[in-house]
């Protein structure tokens, strides 16, 4: 009985933590910052690796109705920096390129179950800022 609790237990935390590539594309996450006094909102392209990082839920909610409306979007707002992601078995790296400087957001070992994911800790790398690890827990929430 033991054995196959481990195995359940094990499993579920297995798909838990390697199918944050699945839950992105096409829908908008409410990021709540580590110190809680700040939302973000991403939307995931349907296809690809842009993002589009707004403090507007209602920019958020509008890039995902169609295609064409994340690009134009996506295009407006390119003008202070190209946001990007990469989603790989238990890590999402969303980075952003602004005048030929990148900088890096890794949230790692992140879980997603149903429509929230979580982050235990994120490394950061910010042009001109510096880099660091924040070791406090984050939770993204899908809101479409």
């Amino acid at each position: 009985m033991t054995a196959v609790l481990v195995v359940i237990v094990g499993g579920g935390y297995y798909c838990a933590s390697h199918s944050i590539a699945k839950h992105l594309p096409g829908h908008v996450y409410e990021y709540t910052s580590v110190s809680g006094n700040q939302n973000a909102y991403m939307t995931f392209a349907d296809n690809g690796d842009q993002v589009i990082v707004t403090p507007d839920k209602d920019t958020a909610l509008k890039t995902s109705n169609s295609a064409s409306d994340f690009q134009k979007i996506y295009k407006e707002n390119a003008k202070s920096g190209k946001w990007n992601y990469k989603a790989q078995g238990n890590k999402l790296t969303i980075s952003k390129l602004q005048d030929n400087k990148v900088s890096l957001w890794q949230y790692n070992g992140m879980l997603a179950w149903g429509k929230k994911m979580h982050s235990r800790s994120f490394t950061y790398q910010i042009a001109n800022a510096g880099q660091g690890v924040d070791k406090k827990a984050t939770t993204f929430e899908q809101i479409r």
